[in-house]
């Protein structure tokens, strides 16, 4: 990465960037080597995100803008989006053979761990120059073919951990809106719109909500198997491996949130950037 060796050409750095690495970031620091083999790099967690924003981006977009103002102007209508959670839950709290996450927390009080992490660093962003930022809820993971039951549909149990960290983050960023002066925290609602779109399938031009599109790993559990074929009609797939959706999915998502008044709420995108 060009960010990691301070190489990126300063334009296209002041025409978005993304902090995110692949895999199994979250918002907490866990040890995942088990999981994660050094060929596919390291994990970061939220906080270390934040701290290569501050450090990389900061420092090379200061040499780009003329006086700290400028810079400042610069982030203020900048629009910082944030995808992150999910990991969490399913290579952390619901890996209890490896971690004691879910003996030692309750789930109401690891979804209050994550989102007092989150709020921290979300205050962080504010500090460096961040006022638009959009947060998207976990999704249903109860409905990833890792766990959905066998024509039993969603694991009820694993979506409901998740809807209450959605709750909490929900209250957390409206809090945030009123105590951070010109703050907009906009949260996207992945959870509702991928339930709809797994349970309505053909409201959103897809035939099947269930299988992976590619051919997996372990049965339909896992990513996908290099170099195999994948299904013939991925656009109408909800799943691409066991984990990910298709990018029919998230262009549908994509085009809700950024025009429509049902998946970003208070403000759609569109009127974020106006505002």
């Amino acid at each position: 990465m060009c960010l990691l060796t301070g190489s990126c050409p300063i334009p296209s750095i002041s025409q978005g960037v993304t902090n995110s690495n692949g895999g199994m970031a979250g918002s907490i620091r866990s040890h995942r080597k088990h999981l994660q083999p050094e060929s596919l790099g390291k994990s970061l967690s939220i906080s270390e995100q934040v701290d290569m924003f501050n450090q990389r981006m900061g420092m090379q977009l200061s040499r780009y803008y003329k006086s700290t103002k400028e810079l400042s102007d610069y982030l203020s209508n900048s629009i910082f989006l944030i995808a992150i959670g999910s990991n969490d839950y399913i290579n952390n709290y619901l890996l209890s053979s490896i971690y004691d996450t879910s003996r030692s927390h309750t789930p109401r009080n690891f979804a209050e761990l994550l989102v007092n992490t989150l709020s921290i660093q979300f205050q962080k962003l504010y500090g460096l120059g961040a006022r638009k930022i959009v947060v998207f809820e976990i999704g249903p993971i109860g409905c990833l073919p890792l766990f959905k039951r066998r024509n039993e549909g969603c694991g009820d149990e694993y979506n409901q951990l998740v809807v209450m960290f959605n709750e909490q983050l929900e209250a957390m960023l409206k809090n945030l809106s009123t105590t951070l002066q010109d703050s907009q925290f906009i949260l996207g609602r992945a959870h509702w719109l991928g339930y709809d779109a797994i349970k309505t399938p053909s409201t959103y031009g897809l035939i099947d909500p269930s299988n992976p599109c590619c051919t997996t790993w372990r049965q339909g559990a896992s990513g996908c198997i290099p170099e195999m074929k994948p299904c013939p009609d991925v656009d109408k797939h909800y799943f691409w491996d066991a984990y990910h959706p298709t990018e029919a999915f998230y262009r549908t998502f994509a085009t809700m949130c950024i025009n429509g008044t049902s998946v970003c709420l208070p403000k759609n995108i569109n009127d974020l950037v106006r505002a």
